[in-house]
C-alpha cells in the first residue's frame, strides 16, 4: 500500500511538472504571436524656424497629429540594418539607453554597412513609408537606425539618427511605455531652417576679379553703391545660386523658370569661347573670332548638369542676344528639389547710350511651380514676405544686384592760343594712366566685330591706338571709358600749330555730361610768330636801324665832300 501510494505521488508530480511547462511554453508562445513577424515605419518631416525647434518631444511611435512644425517634402531617408553592432554595445554597457547613445553618436555624420530599405523622399506632406521590415531574424530581434541621407539646401540642422529596436511598443501622453506593440510605426524627425539659408533664397554675384578694370564707389541717386566700370566687350562671369523649394513639383509642365535680363546696356551672348581650363577669353570679340565656342548659360547641382531648356531673347537695341529664358521641368529633374541650383554665364557691357553714366542692374527672376502654389524670387531690395505656416502660398525674396554696371566720358575742344577759333583736324590717343598689365602699356584702342560688336583693348604703340579727331567745331568727344585717370596726348596738330602737351584728366561719374556743355579748352599755338609783349615789339627795331643806316650814309658822303675840298 505505501508503494502503491509512492508510485501515485511521483505519478502527480510528472504530470503537474509537464502541465507546468506546458502553461510556460504556451504563454511564451502567446507572447511571440503578440509581435509581428514585419512592420511597416513611416517617417513624418517636419522643419521648424530658428528658434522654434521643440526640445525633447518625444515620438509616441503613433500618428501625432499635432506634432507641430511644416510638412518638408523631397527629403531623402534610408533605413540601416544595425542589429549585429547593437547587441555587441549592449552586451558591453548593460545598459539599451547607452547602447542607443552610442549608435547615435556613431551614425550622426557615418553610414552603417547593411542598408536594410532603399533611400526613399518624403512626399508632398512630408512622409514616406517602409513596409515590411522583419522584426527578428532566428533567435534575435532586430534593430534598425533611420538616416536622413537627403537633406534640402535651407536646412541647416539635420534630423537626428533614429534608432528602433524591435518589438516597438507604444507610449502614452505622459511619456510612459505601454503594453501596445506596434506593428505600423511612426516617427517624427525635425529640422531647422536658417533665416540665412532658407527655401527660395535667391543670390546673384559676380565671379571674376575682372582685370584691367577700374572700380570707383559713386553716389547713385542718393545711395552709396559700388558701381563696376568694366572695360566695354570685356566678358564677366556671373552666378545666380538659388535654394529650390523641397516643394517644388518636377513634371512635363511644371518646374522651376529662370529669367535673366539685365536690360539695354548689358549683353548676355548665347556662346563664348572658352579655354582649355574652361574660362572664357577675354572679350567678345575674341570670342566671335574663335572657332571654340560653347553654350553661354551652365546650370549644375551637385556638381551635375541640370537637364534645362535655355532660350536667349534678341533685343535690337543692342544689336544681338541679350537675356534668355531657362526651364527646368520633368520628372528626370526631381531630385533638384530642395537642392542648391547654380547657374553661371557671361555678360558684356556694350557700347550703349543707356550705359554712360547710368548703372545698369542685372536681373534675374526665379518662378517654382510648388505644391503651395507658386514662389517666386525677384532681384531687388532684400525681403522675404511669408504668411503663417497653416496659410502660407508664396515666398518672395528680391535682391539688389550686385556692382551694376557704367562707363564715363570726357569732352575736350581744341581751339587757337590767341584767337579762340575752333580748331579741326587735331588729332590725339589717349593713355590709361591705371592699367596694371606689364605686357601692355595703356593706350586705349576699341575693337570691332564684323556683326558691329565692340571692345576696348590697351595697346603698347601710340600708333595702334584709336585716334580722336577735333571737329569742325574743335570738339574732342572721349566715351565709353572705364572710370579713372587717363592722358590726352596731341600727335598731330593743325596745319600751322605746334602740338601741345600731354593733359591730364579724369573720368569719373557725370564727367562727360558736365564737359559736354562746357568741354575742357585745348589751346594751340601758331608756328614761326613770337610771343608778343604788349609795346610795338620788333617794328620800332626795325625803324631804329633803319635810322641809324640813314644816318650812316649822310654822314659818310658829308665827310667825303670835305675831304674832295
Amino acid at each position: 500500500m505505501k508503494n502503491k501510494l509512492k508510485a501515485l505521488f511521483m505519478s502527480l508530480l510528472l504530470v503537474a511538472s509537464v502541465l507546468i511547462l506546458s502553461l510556460a511554453s504556451a504563454k511564451t508562445v502567446n507572447a511571440d504571436e503578440n509581435i509581428p513577424e514585419n512592420v511597416n515605419i513611416t517617417v513624418h518631416k517636419r522643419v521648424f524656424k530658428d528658434g522654434n525647434l521643440p526640445g525633447d518631444k518625444p515620438n509616441t511611435g503613433d500618428l501625432m497629429p499635432d506634432f507641430g512644425g511644416e510638412a518638408l517634402p523631397n527629403v531623402g531617408f534610408t533605413v540601416y540594418d544595425i542589429t549585429e553592432e547593437y547587441i555587441k554595445k549592449l552586451a558591453e554597457t548593460k545598459d539599451a539607453q547607452t547602447a542607443t547613445d552610442a549608435m547615435v553618436n556613431k551614425y550622426t555624420d557615418a553610414k552603417p554597412a547593411t542598408v536594410a530599405a532603399e533611400q526613399k523622399l518624403t512626399d508632398k506632406n512630408g512622409d514616406v513609408t517602409f513596409e515590411g521590415l522583419a522584426t527578428k531574424v532566428d533567435d534575435k530581434f532586430k534593430t534598425y537606425i533611420v538616416l536622413e541621407t537627403k537633406s534640402p539646401s535651407a536646412i541647416t540642422t539635420k534630423s537626428a539618427p533614429m534608432v528602433l529596436t524591435m518589438p516597438m511598443y507604444a507610449y502614452d501622453d505622459k511619456g510612459e511605455v505601454t503594453s501596445k506593440v506596434l506593428e505600423n510605426i511612426h516617427v517624427y524627425p525635425k529640422n531647422a531652417e536658417n533665416e540665412d539659408s532658407y527655401e527660395g533664397k535667391l543670390t546673384k554675384e559676380l565671379l571674376d576679379d575682372t582685370v584691367h578694370h577700374h572700380t570707383n564707389a559713386w553716389g547713385v541717386n542718393a545711395i552709396d553703391d559700388m558701381i563696376l566700370s568694366p572695360r566695354v566687350g570685356r566678358l564677366l562671369q556671373y552666378k545666380v545660386t538659388y535654394n529650390v523649394p523641397a516643394t517644388t513639383i518636377f513634371d512635363a509642365d511644371n518646374g522651376l523658370t529662370i529669367v535673366d535680363d539685365p536690360g539695354i546696356g548689358i549683353v548676355l551672348p548665347e556662346k563664348v569661347a572658352k579655354d582649355a581650363n574652361g574660362k572664357a577669353v577675354d572679350t567678345i570679340v575674341d570670342s566671335l573670332n574663335s572657332n571654340a565656342q560653347v553654350a553661354n548659360v551652365v546650370a549644375t547641382y551637385n556638381g551635375k548638369t541640370v537637364d534645362a531648356e535655355v532660350k536667349h531673347h534678341e533685343d535690337k537695341q543692342q544689336g544681338g542676344n541679350s537675356y534668355f529664358e531657362m526651364k527646368i521641368t520633368g520628372e528626370q529633374n526631381a531630385d533638384l528639389a530642395g537642392e542648391t541650383l547654380e547657374i553661371t554665364y557671361y555678360a558684356y557691357l556694350a557700347k550703349t547710350e543707356a550705359s554712360m553714366d547710368d548703372p545698369v542692374d542685372n536681373k534675374v527672376t526665379v518662378t517654382a511651380d510648388t505644391t503651395k502654389d507658386d514662389q517666386t524670387s525677384t532681384e531687388g531690395e532684400t525681403t522675404r514676405v511669408t504668411t503663417p505656416f497653416a496659410l502660407r502660398a508664396a515666398i518672395v525674396l528680391e535682391k539688389t544686384a550686385e556692382k551694376p554696371l557704367a562707363v564715363g566720358g570726357y569732352n575736350f575742344q581744341k581751339i587757337d592760343a590767341q584767337s579762340g577759333k575752333a580748331l579741326v583736324g587735331a588729332k590725339f590717343v589717349v593713355f590709361d594712366t591705371e592699367t596694371d598689365n606689364p605686357k601692355q602699356s595703356g593706350y586705349v584702342k576699341f575693337n570691332k566685330s564684323a556683326n558691329g560688336r565692340n571692345d576696348l583693348k590697351w595697346v603698347k604703340d601710340s600708333s595702334d591706338a584709336t585716334v580722336y579727331t577735333s571737329d569742325k567745331n574743335g570738339r574732342i568727344k572721349l566715351d565709353y571709358l572705364p572710370y579713372g585717370d587717363y592722358k590726352l596726348v596731341e600727335i598731330e596738330a593743325p596745319t600751322g600749330y605746334a602740338k601741345g602737351e600731354a593733359l591730364d584728366f579724369k573720368v569719373a561719374k557725370d564727367t562727360y555730361q558736365k564737359t559736354e556743355n562746357a568741354p575742357i579748352e585745348v589751346k594751340n599755338a601758331k608756328k614761326g610768330l613770337l610771343p608778343s609783349t604788349g609795346g610795338y615789339g620788333i617794328y620800332i627795331f626795325l625803324v631804329i636801324g633803319l635810322a641809324l643806316m640813314g644816318g650812316a650814309y649822310v654822314w659818310f658822303r658829308r665827310v667825303r665832300k670835305n675831304d674832295n675840298v
